[in-house]
């Protein structure tokens, strides 16, 4: 059966395929874990270094919160939706985008984010390599040398497959936590006293705005808020889906991003592999740098190889050459100088995420009433979910800074309040304003707060036709 072709009940075989039955479920608990387990990362540390150099410990710890609460916001909306339904992104958007536009606009924004941040991890290890040989065993090797070599490796794994990846995995991330705390207490060791943590009042060459700093904090972990339904199809109830996202997101990204924040100041270095050679275990922390990044990123480069695959009609057995191209892709980025566009990154991260968020939200929660009973999905594009999702992402661009940082289009650069904000309510509005326009089926009904009693066979509905799912 082609990956598209519909079921005799309405569902597709790709749907069938991802949906998770009561027996797999968990509780929020387990959920949480992974949730938390993938805030320590290379660019968690280099975003925290940000906010520290720019909006001392205070500031940061702040745009933190508001920046992350604001995700975990919507992310627990999209973690209901799918604990209700048992799917992952690409399904949940086709109500919204219509089954051609998930396959396509979302395999596409994910396959884009994806290969950005396979640039952006690679170009770290390739810093980080070229230090620790230098420093260590007094070779010179270029950066671009090394980001090429561990790029080349990353996508081998990915492409070939290595059963140890979990194990790195395991060991990586309570390393690079341990190494940072170590560096923090060390740096504070030496001085004796906490004065130069607390105490610091960012210099006027490396001060960030408040909300800037926000917009960096969004948009670090942005796109996957708008994805967590491919972890929280996994939970038992609507309120395991939001303990995972509460528990599992908020303290660990405070823990991460404050401990990059901490080490940026007390050693006065905005680069996180400058930093890692500076704490007194220089060999120690950049392998646990290279190590966390080398497991993100084969997940990142075989999930963008997956996302355009499936785009383009392929099974997974068929995304073997678009994984290598993402790869090759994501090498190019990191010798391009991706890491000197950070910031411009994350706030595009910033503008798509909640946008793509905020029409999932608005057609399952707003015109669906967050009953199952209710959905329908066109088998091409939704007009409606279309309209919703360039709005948002465009207001959320102009508003948030984007244009700002890239030279020419400055004029664009409208600030207002904070763009990621901007985006998912813009794209609310214009989803559900697009959707009446074109005629929509209208819902009655108070919006079905406890889960539905309604049996989650996944979207057994095409537009217009009467609804069989009910009990």
């Amino acid at each position: 059966m082609a990956s598209g072709e519909s079921t005799a009940n309405g569902t597709t075989a790709v749907d069938e395929g991802l949906h998770i039955n009561e027996a797999e479920r968990k509780g929020w608990a387990d959920i949480a874990f992974i949730r938390a387990g993938g805030m320590f990362s290379a660019p968690t540390l280099m975003v925290g270094a940000a906010l520290g150099t720019g909006l001392a410990l205070s500031g940061a710890a702040l745009a933190t919160l508001m920046g992350f609460g604001f995700i975990v916001a919507y992310m627990c909306f999209v973690s209901m939706q799918a604990s209700d339904l048992g799917l992952p992104t690409a399904s949940l958007a086709a109500p919204a985008l219509g089954r051609t536009g998930a396959r396509y606009l979302v395999s596409l924004i994910v396959g884009v984010v994806t290969i950005g941040w396979f640039g952006v991890q690679t170009a770290v290890c390739g810093a980080s390599l070229s230090l620790m040989l230098a420093d260590v065993f007094g070779l010179a090797a270029p950066v671009w040398a090394c980001s090429v070599a561990l790029g080349a490796l990353m996508l081998a794994t990915a492409l070939v497959g290595f059963d140890g990846l979990k194990w790195v995995s395991s060991i990586a991330a309570p390393l690079l936590v341990l190494i940072c705390l170590y560096g923090v207490g060390a740096s504070v060791a030496r001085t004796g006293s906490l004065e130069g943590l607390l105490g610091y009042v960012p210099l006027p060459g490396d001060a960030i705005g408040f909300i800037a700093g926000v917009n960096m904090a969004v948009g670090l972990f942005a796109f996957a808020g708008a994805t967590a339904g491919d972890f929280a199809r996994f939970a038992r109830t609507r309120k395991d889906a939001v303990l995972s996202c509460v528990a599992g997101v908020i303290p660990a990204a405070l823990v991460a991003l404050m401990a990059g924040a901490a080490l940026a100041i007390v050693t006065g270095e905005g680069d996180i592999a400058i930093i890692m050679n500076s704490i007194g275990l220089p060999a120690v922390g950049l392998i646990a740098l290279v190590l966390s990044a080398w497991t993100v990123n084969a997940s990142n480069v075989y999930s963008a190889g997956l996302g355009f695959a499936v785009m383009l009609g392929r099974d997974e057995g068929g995304s073997k050459w678009t994984t290598a191209v993402s790869g090759i892709a994501g090498i190019l980025l990191a010798v391009g100088g991706i890491l000197g566009q950070f910031e411009a990154f994350l706030t595009v991260l910033s503008a798509c995420g909640p946008a793509l968020a905020g029409v999932m939200v608005a057609d399952y929660w707003v015109v669906r009433k967050g009953r199952l009973a209710n959905l329908r999905t066109v088998e091409g594009f939704s007009v409606a979910g279309v309209v919703g999702l360039v709005c948002g992402i465009a207001v959320a661009l102009v508003t948030g800074g984007t244009f700002a940082l890239i030279p020419g289009l400055e004029l664009l650069d409208v600030p207002f309040f904070i763009g990621p904000v901007n985006g998912i309510v813009v794209a609310m509005v214009a989803y559900v304003v697009a959707y009446r326009l074109a005629g929509g089926e209208r819902f009655s009904g108070p919006v079905a707060w406890a889960r539905p009693r309604e049996t989650s066979v996944p979207f057994d509905e095409t537009e217009g036709e009467p609804s069989a799912l009910a009990q």
